[in-house]
């Protein structure tokens, strides 16, 4: 009797801590910053984006979602947002709708100050991430511009959220990639303006 009432002792805590211990982890690894793909990225893609966020939420407790809606009447940001509320007091989300084009970063107060939303949401080609790749200058695919324009702010964003809280990501694309990103799209605005000047220079030449 007493050698039973000793194992429930201790078992029935040692079963619990158990239980917890093992929910706490299935909670972590079931979180997915992806909260709308309507299409638009293919599986490697969002395989990637999965694993940078789940990473940085791992580490650092901030989730950093994001949304790629079909259109902005289905998928409403102020509705993504309010659930969002119901479980994280901090949070960050990247919204991006296809139709009608529009990009956008949203986040609880205390996020604010954890990446220069400005900076990634820049229209300007040498400090933005996302508008940049998203003009018709970019590419004539719109498909192709849109996985190129969320992966890399995702990404950019995702760095910033760590550099912020003083971690590194074993899945982070780098700054080795997104300055050779920056590389071929200086080269892409360099080789335009040639373009447009020989345009104006020839046009000038024939009138004289």
């Amino acid at each position: 009797m007493s050698k039973n009432i000793f194992l429930e002792g201790v078992l029935a805590p040692l079963f619990l801590w158990l239980f917890f211990t093992t929910c706490h982890a299935l909670a972590d690894t079931a979180f997915d910053p992806i909260l709308v793909n309507d299409g638009i990225m293919p599986p490697k893609e969002v395989q990637k984006l999965t694993q940078m966020g789940g990473e940085l939420y791992e580490k650092t407790r901030v989730p950093v979602f994001l949304a790629a809606v079909a259109d902005l009447n289905s998928t409403r940001p102020i509705d993504l947002i309010e659930k969002i509320k119901q479980q994280y007091s901090t949070w960050i989300l990247l919204y991006f709708s296809k139709v009608p084009t529009t990009v956008n970063i949203f986040s609880s107060d205390d996020a604010r100050n954890l990446a220069d939303f400005d900076q990634i949401l820049s229209p300007l080609p040498w400090r933005g991430t996302i508008k940049p790749v998203m003009s018709p200058a970019f590419s004539k695919n719109e498909d192709v511009k849109l996985e190129v324009a969320i992966l890399n702010g995702y990404a950019d964003l995702i760095d910033q959220v760590a550099e912020s809280k003083g971690v590194s990501l074993k899945s982070s694309i780098g700054s080795g990639s997104r300055d050779t990103f920056m590389l071929i799209r200086w080269l892409f605005y360099g080789i335009l303006v040639l373009v447009i000047f020989q345009y104006f220079y020839y046009m000038r030449k024939k009138r004289g």
